[in-house]
């Protein structure tokens, strides 16, 4: 036999609570009867909203003018609601609590979804933030960073003005020959710390030091590694890496569009440069890069190839382990973001139909 609902009327007018039966009709109407037998109040559906089920814990029935009824029974509550309502949001919920099941189904689901939007969607998310960044904001981040070394490891150039105007002409006339952009700046820097090594900054000042240019055999090489740095430039590879390891500021650049809070992470970009490695989607794009504008400008990829396995050579610790983890990442790496595999230059030199 059908008894209603037991619950606890809170009217919001008065400290008192009272007993009150609750009758949910097939017709979509909710009756609040009161224990002093006065006259049942009546409200639609659409007045009424019922708190979702959390284990046994008591819940609202949530009434017009901030009147609630409280239920304990939860069970004759579901049951009444059976024929009053559909089963929505509130019965899946109750279900997966009861089941051991489908709480470790859900927890498997959201771990999966943590790991996909942090492999995938943080990226993704970095990229496009990346290229949100106007030039403006990239040169100020550049000239900052470069401050910054030029304060701390870099030295003025030791090599002589008239091979570094040598060398700025032809980097530049190689790019004017494979088509490219015009708004690069070379920098070349004496650095005891660094060795051989180069670098390009956001705003695209690319720096190559003095052992750099002693180590290669051939100007070409030097060309090539200005190449690949021109990849990391134009993809944002050095931005985007930084952005990876910031998730809020990726998000607050996408949903508002203001990049302002960008500029806050170039402190960061040193250490990022001194320490970290590029991943090896980053250097394969540089490559890439590196390649297409060495063949525009009718140039062979194998000087890029000779002039990797150098640097990776000349960065080599001098112990019985050297070498061991060579296929994974190379050993102090080219400037510490930049591995030369055997993969990289084997496909570099492929590129030129090299298939050694």
């Amino acid at each position: 036999m059908n008894t209603g609902v037991p619950a606890t009327l809170h009217d919001g007018r008065s400290s008192r609570p009272k007993a009150v039966r609750l009758w949910f009709a097939g017709d979509g109407t909710l009756s609040v009867e009161a224990g002093d037998g006065t006259q049942a109040r009546v409200f639609h559906r659409s007045q009424v909203r019922v708190e979702s089920r959390l284990g046994d814990a008591p819940r609202f029935v949530r009434l017009p003018a901030d009147e609630r009824c409280e239920v304990t029974d939860n069970d004759a509550l579901d049951a009444a609601l059976k024929t009053w309502s559909a089963p929505g949001f509130s019965a899946w919920l109750h279900r997966v609590e009861q089941s051991w099941r489908l709480v470790f189904a859900s927890v498997v689901v959201l771990l999966v979804l943590g790991w996909a939007a942090f492999v995938y969607g943080v990226p993704w998310g970095a990229k496009h933030a990346a290229f949100m960044v106007p030039g403006a904001m990239l040169n100020t981040l550049g000239d900052e960073t470069l401050a910054a070394f030029d304060k701390t490891i870099f030295e003025p150039s030791a090599l002589e003005p008239e091979r570094l105007r040598e060398l700025r002409e032809k980097v530049s006339e190689f790019l004017s020959a494979a088509g490219e952009r015009d708004d690069y700046r070379i920098e070349f820097r004496a650095s005891k710390r660094m060795g051989a090594n180069a670098f390009a900054l956001p705003s695209g000042v690319i720096v190559v030091t003095d052992d750099l240019v002693k180590l290669a055999e051939h100007d070409d090489e030097i060309l090539g590694v200005v190449a690949h740095e021109c990849g990391h430039v134009r993809h944002r590879h050095i931005l985007r890496s930084v952005l990876q390891n910031s998730a809020l500021v990726i998000v607050a650049t996408l949903v508002t569009g203001d990049v302002s809070s960008t500029a806050a992470l170039g402190g960061a970009i040193p250490g990022l440069l001194l320490q970290s490695k590029f991943s090896r989607e980053f250097e394969t794009e540089s490559d890439d890069y590196a390649i297409d504008l060495m063949k525009r400008a009718g140039l062979s990829t194998k000087p890029l190839a000779a002039m990797l396995e150098r640097l990776e050579a000349s960065h080599r610790p001098k112990s019985p382990d050297a070498g061991k983890d060579e296929d994974d990442g190379g050993v102090l790496d080219y400037i510490g973001s930049h591995p030369p595999t055997r993969e990289r230059v084997q496909a570099i030199r492929e590129a030129d139909g090299d298939t050694r």
